[in-house]
């Protein structure tokens, strides 16, 4: 086993390997992790090697390299940045090829980079031959830049390039120009930081990218529950609202801008996006997350093999539409802000350009002016676009962040606008394998949707631009029947009988004949026939004994004139049929993973070879007829395999983790581009109530009153739908008892493709409008019954049986549901004055006014008995509009049927990070904001701020200035309204030194504060955002601080600036228990609205504030004052879920007391431990005044 082999190789490593520079030797923390330390002189560097696939090991395997350790030797860390893959090396010879490596880094001074490329070009460096070479010539110390002239250069692409040759810097000269590079590096990483915390995301940082390393990660994050997603996507998707949502990005060369990365600069940087329960990962996460994307011919088979330990250990699991997110960021997002640079296109502008120009010149293309138009966006965070902003300096990483929440929030919507089927075509897009597993019923329901709307013609929107191959008709005779259901009168196949060959536009007649051998499945060609058949190529053949019956097979081998094809998927038409139904077979029990054996050919099976008839898949969809293009979208669906075998097939131990395309011997690419683009253009949420084995059944969301009718969870539209329906409620039936009413609405199958993708709406008339126009519901299932039954299937007198029967025309053949009737329950805003007719229908104009809530299915599975049960929490309907179920009762609705935004709030979970707390009459405790933290780890703060060589440079700067200035100062245009030592003291109350304070505790406060007044001399005021006069502090105990300088977008600094006030006045005052406990942080003046008047900021009716970090459940003893004080910023700063306003009320500071019972009911709220003896230390009996 792979595994033993690396694990017994370690083992033996870890005894036997003896090398003066390398010890420590030991197994990781994960499978595949092999830890030993590199001693240089007297420094050493701890260094990891990964190998990514055990699975893999000894024969083809890679290594990964990295360090934990700090202070890493440049030389060093360059040469792990830059070590090979150590392919095939057993541990031991991979442990003595690093040391080799890592010796010439070291030692190779000004050479050490072209030796190490040497180095790592030769795979058999593994023997003592160059012991010697540590031995440093004089002379080749001693050269310097006379020497240029015979510069070597480190590749082919630099000694043709029109640039002059690089000196060889000496060390000296190269560590100065790295400070230099370093400095300017971390200082973009810092700015493209801000920028996304303003924005509104978490940010964080992994790796030495902080310190001018040249490798690392950082991570940008956000709660789910803040984008706006309704309640039935996010069951849909899997997803839960305290998540966050991360987009990780990795840098292997050192940090790139947004300017590098738009420019000519080759790319060194990887994304990946996931979900996780904190707002970043630790860096064996970050490792293992892009171990999988390291290779990309290996990609898929990596995730696969460790897809499920990446979930469970990682801490980034995947999300339903990661992998084309994926795909998209590291595909197509550079080229497409190259495009927006360029020319100024909006990002559907953009994507739209690149899908109809990608491959070509565009040095002469002149855009269309569609490119650039607006495309109607629903504010929220998840829709801004930092492209358009007025900062000069863009941030890739916030770019990068807005695209994926774009394409995440907007994605069953997203493709319509665009060219939906080119970008399927391009293999972006849902992943149909994680709906056939997690949702199988959905994936049957939409197959069988879309099998009625082609099979009846009805489907409008077809799936072209997705370049799916399919074969010719065999004659012109098989299109005739095949064409249409005779029940059609317009498409009878009489009407085509005088119609020829070449009238019909896209029909190639059939030319090539070959033999068949049905047992070996071998086809033999004649001499002179030689049809362009390669491996992977899809056929169907027709043979010459009338059987009607039609083999599709996929090519094996191709050894001319013999041709091996893979076991057939077999159609047959039976004689007078409109259509060819998937030949039976095992149908009623798919219980295979393999592709299906042959079926029994009628007549004798002859063992010679007979005649037959092929056609290849070479014609293109989009050429065909739209007669041809419904007939071959049944053909398609029909050669699929049942739901319960594709995801049997997926689930098996031999596939785990594999994708449908790796079926290529049993599903076609047509058939599974038309599936992926079914599902992937459906833009309705639907979700299992029931399930056929009854294990998944959701009692507390099933409607009592519907017996023998499977139940789905439903919602139309876009994801702002929900929310354009309860503004209709608001602003409609404000405040009425029953401000909604439940009614059904009934369509035949075949329009429910249609409306699964579009939505309700009366653009077209099927059965007349006697009743005006408008969506038509019903409060009587019967008589939407009446509707959804017309030209509906029935099952006859087999219904009832432990078999099914054979599938009436316009239904799925492989439909493990076999539905028949498909209904509707909508909720309606109760404004019955205001519809367009009231009896016997209730007709609805405006569209906003109507939310679907459930489908209703009935189906042929007799295995399957719904059972009736009771909600234990009934929404009340309105008594003169009561909706009626199938036994003319009235429908019993869960509570669930409604928005959990709209539910009564008469108990409550508040869930915050690990603690649940739950509560009583939430809606009349306290007016304390239920906001989730937004806390933050300090080294992620710390980045935020400028570091120790920017401040020596400010300081060296500031001095040069003040000796150099002889002259009155030149004039500058103030960045800020604040003016520093305007605080009048007598205002406010200055304490004595408290009871509990020590000689010790003392002058720990006093390096703290004169640390952070050293931070606040090195910086300019506007871009601190805060201020401490030291004239106001009596004591160490209390710190008395000024905010100032917010953003000017904001409420808070709109409404600071009419009433004339400059900053927000803070005291910050320090208990016994401090560091081990955090300081108490409140608000003096002015005060601010509360949640409960609209108000936000964080801060709490009494001027508190309302953050986890000052609680003992976030405060991290290592926390400095400097980092406390620009999160507090941030925190008032922030807009979600409401921006901070000043309260219009009489001007009055906040009382110590009502701050302290604030901050005790916010703690209680929210589940956060309060700080011991916190309200004995701050209500004032322990200070002197």
């Amino acid at each position: 086993m792979p595994r033993k082999a690396f694990i017994a190789d370690l083992a033996e490593a870890c005894t036997s390997f003896r090398r003066n520079n390398i010890s420590d030797i030991k197994a990781g923390e994960d499978d595949g992790q092999v830890t030993f330390t590199y001693k240089n002189h007297d420094s050493s560097t701890d260094v990891v090697a990964l190998v990514p696939d055990l699975g893999e090991y000894p024969a083809s395997h890679n290594y990964m390299f990295f360090t934990n350790s700090e202070h890493v030797d440049p030389s060093i860390h360059e040469a792990i940045d830059s070590m090979p893959e150590c392919s095939s090396l057993k541990v031991a010879d991979m442990l003595n090829r690093v040391a080799r490596i890592l010796e010439k880094a070291v030692y190779s001074g000004s050479k050490s980079k072209s030796t190490v490329s040497a180095t790592a070009d030769d795979p058999m460096i593994i023997d003592s031959s160059s012991e010697n070479e540590a031995e440093v010539d004089d002379e080749d110390e001693n050269e310097d830049l006379e020497d240029v002239g015979e510069a070597e250069y480190d590749s082919d692409d630099e000694a043709w390039s029109s640039k002059p040759p690089q000196p060889q810097w000496d060390d000296r000269s190269r560590k100065g120009a790295m400070n230099a590079d370093q400095k300017a590096l971390k200082a973009r990483l810092r700015h493209d930081l801000r920028l996304a915390k303003n924005a509104g995301f978490r940010i964080a940082h992994l790796g030495s990218l902080a310190s001018g390393g040249r490798d690392g990660f950082v991570t940008l994050s956000i709660r789910v529950g803040k984008l706006g997603i309704s309640e039935e996507a996010l069951d849909a998707w899997h997803m839960d609202p305290t998540q966050y949502f991360i987009l990780l990005f990795k840098y292997s060369a050192s940090y790139q801008s947004y300017d590098d990365l738009t420019g000519n600069a080759p790319c060194n940087m990887q994304m990946r996006v996931g979900l996780s329960q904190h707002y970043k990962v630790s860096n064996d996460d970050a490792i293992k997350a892009f171990a999988t994307l390291g290779d990309q011919s290996k990609s898929e088979r990596l995730f696969s093999s460790n897809s499920e330990k990446i979930q469970e250990d990682a801490g980034l699991s995947r999300l339903f539409i990661g992998r084309p997110l994926d795909e998209l960021l590291n595909e197509r997002l550079i080229t497409l802000l190259r495009y927006r640079n360029a020319m100024g296109f909006p990002w559907l502008g953009a994507e739209q350009f690149f899908i109809d120009h990608q491959g070509r010149n565009l040095e002469n293309i002149a855009p269309d002016a569609t490119y650039w138009a607006e495309e109607p966006l629903r504010h929220g965070i998840a829709t801004h676009d930092h492209m358009i902003s007025k900062h000069k300096q863009k941030s890739f990483l916030l770019l990068a962040m807005q695209f994926a929440l774009r394409h995440l929030v907007r994605c069953t919507e997203f493709c319509l606008p665009l060219c939906l089927y080119q970008y399927m075509s391009l293999g972006f897009g849902p992943s149909i394998e994680h709906e056939i597993i997690t949702q199988p019923h959905v994936v049957d329901l939409l197959i069988s949707f879309s099998y009625a709307s082609a099979y009846n013609r009805k489907m409008k929107d077809l799936p072209t631009g997705m370049a799916l191959m399919v074969p010719g008709p065999l004659s012109i005779q098989e299109y005739h029947t095949f064409v249409s259901p005779p029940s059609l009168q317009a498409y009878h196949p009489s009407n085509f009988s005088n119609t020829k060959e070449n009238d019909r536009p896209g029909y190639t007649p059939c030319k090539y004949k070959a033999k068949l051998d049905r047992e070996k499945m071998e086809l033999i060609f004649s001499s002179s026939e030689r049809p362009p058949l390669f491996v992977g190529s899809w056929i169907t053949i027709a043979l010459d004994d009338n059987t009607q019956q039609r083999f599709h097979c996929r090519v094996d081998e191709t050894l001319y004139p013999t041709v091996r094809l893979s076991e057939p998927i077999v159609l047959t038409a039976k004689p007078g049929s409109a259509h060819p139904p998937l030949h039976m077979g095992s149908r009623a029990q798919p219980q295979t993973h393999t592709p299906v054996a042959t079926p029994p050919l009628t007549g004798s099976v002859p063992s010679a070879y007979q005649e037959v008839h092929l056609s290849i898949y070479d014609q293109n969809f989009d050429d065909l007829s739209q007669n041809e293009k419904y007939y071959m979208i049944t053909m398609l669906l029909e050669m699929l395999p049942s739901i319960p075998e594709m995801k049997n097939y997926l689930l098996s131990k031999s596939n785990k983790g594999a994708t449908l395309a790796s079926w290529a011997d049993r599903i076609p690419p047509a058939a599974l581009g038309l599936l992926r683009w079914i599902i992937a253009s459906n833009r309705s949420c639907i979700v299992q109530v029931d399930s056929l084995d009854g294990a998944s059944r959701k009692s507390e969301e099933r409607v009592s009153g519907m017996p023998g009718w499977m139940q789905f969870r439903f919602a139309q539209g876009a994801p702002d739908k929900e929310q354009k329906f309860i503004t209709s409620i608001r602003e409609t039936t404000s405040g009425a008892k029953y401000p909604t009413v439940f009614a059904w609405h009934g369509s035949p199958i075949y329009n429910w493709h249609g409306i699964v993708r579009e939505g309700l709406h009366f653009k077209d008339t099927a059965h007349g409008r006697a009743y005006g126009h408008g969506v038509y519901h019903a409060l009587d299932v019967q008589t939407s019954l009446s509707y959804s039954g017309m030209r509906s299937y029935s099952y006859g007198s087999h219904r009832g049986t432990n078999e099914k029967t054979e599938p009436e025309p316009g239904q799925w053949p492989r439909s493990e549901l076999c539905v028949s009737q498909a209904l509707a329950l909508n909720e309606i805003v109760n404004a019955p004055s205001k519809y367009v007719s009231t009896n016997p229908y209730l007709v609805v104009a405006q569209l906003d006014w109507i939310q679907s809530r459930y489908l209703f299915v009935k189906i042929n599975a007799s295995s399957w008995q719904a059972m009736e049960t009771q909600p234990t929490q009934v929404y009340d309907q309105d008594p003169s509009y009561m909706a009626k179920g199938t036994s003319r009762g009235e429908l019993t609705l869960p509570l669930n049927a409604v928005s959990k935004s709209r539910r009564p709030k008469t108990v409550a979970a508040l869930k915050t990070g690990n603690k649940k707390v739950k509560m009583d009459n939430v809606e009349t405790a306290v007016d304390e904001p239920i906001i989730i933290s937004d806390d933050s780890d300090v080294e992620d703060i710390e980045i935020l701020f400028s570091d120790d060589d920017d401040k020596e440079q400010q300081k060296m700067t500031r001095g040069k200035t003040d000796k150099a200035a002889s002259g009155p100062p030149k004039d500058q245009t103030p960045q800020t309204d604040f003016l520093p030592g305007f605080l009048d003291a007598s205002t406010l109350q200055l304490l004595e030194p408290p009871s509990y304070a020590t000689s010790m505790a003392t002058k720990a406060l006093q390096r703290e504060l004169q640390a952070t007044l050293k931070v606040q001399d090195s910086h300019p005021l506007h871009e601190l955002g805060w201020h401490i006069d030291p004239n106001l502090i009596s004591n160490p105990y209390q710190w008395l601080v000024e905010l100032h300088s917010f953003e000017s977008h904001l409420p808070l600094a709109q409404d600071m600036k009419k009433k004339g006030i400059r900053s927000i006045v803070l005291e910050i005052r320090f208990g016994a228990q401090y560091p081990m406990s955090p300081p108490f942080v409140r608000v003096i003046r002015p005060r601010l609205l509360s949640f409960m008047q609209g108000g936000g900021g964080h801060v709490t009716a009494g001027g508190a504030l309302c953050m986890e970090l000052l609680t003992n459940s976030g405060w991290s003893a290592v926390s400095n004052i400097e980092s406390v004080l620009l999160q507090v910023r941030l925190a008032m700063s922030s807009t979600d879920p409401k921006p901070a306003r000043l309260d219009h009320g009489p001007a009055r500071d906040y009382s110590v007391g009502e701050a302290v019972e604030a901050f005790i009911r916010a703690c209680h709220t929210h589940g956060w431990e309060v700080p011991a003896d916190f309200r004995k230390s701050y209500s004032g009996s322990t200070h002197s005044n």
